[in-house]
């Protein structure tokens, strides 16, 4: 599969320069850098923001070293979480497709203040790789739970 050109021309959706000598010294297990994903939030209630149902895409890269998941969208940071948390469990993953990876979760559980869910997408020639490495490490299989679809249940 082709990266994407502005990667190949600028390096956008590459590792962060500032924290690669770090994921390198770690030891760098499964990644894919300059891919193309989207950021689905559904009914998220933050600090200045409220969506009910916000699509966003983006170029980034998704790492997992022997101590931390990374996922970044425009050398930002957006998932990093170290492998011995025990919130680990309350991400969700799925394939979708044999190149299509998602990574969902509760943005209660990881920033204060906010609420909803959050769910990146991945489209990635190594989606079966990463989802057998992810699992493994204990992600939960499957979407997390929209809150909203829960309080109405119970």
């Amino acid at each position: 599969m082709k990266k994407n050109l502005l990667y190949r021309l600028f390096g956008i959706g590459g590792v962060p320069m500032k924290i690669r000598p770090v994921l390198e010294e770690e030891g760098i297990v499964l990644a894919d850098e300059g891919i193309a994903g989207t950021l689905v939030m559904r009914n998220i209630k933050g600090p200045g923001r409220r969506f009910i149902h916000r699509r966003e895409g983006f170029l980034g890269c998704l790492l997992v070293t022997s101590r931390r998941l990374l996922a970044c969208s425009f050398g930002k940071r957006q998932i990093n979480i170290a492998l011995d948390d025990p919130r680990l469990g309350d991400i969700y993953l799925r394939q979708t497709g044999f190149d299509r990876l998602a990574i969902s979760f509760e943005a209660a559980h990881f920033r204060e203040g906010w609420q909803g869910v959050m769910e990146f997408r991945f489209k990635t020639e190594k989606a079966s790789d990463f989802n057998d490495k992810l699992l493994s490490l204990g992600l939960s299989k499957g979407t997390a739970p929209d809150r909203e679809e829960n309080e109405e249940d119970g």
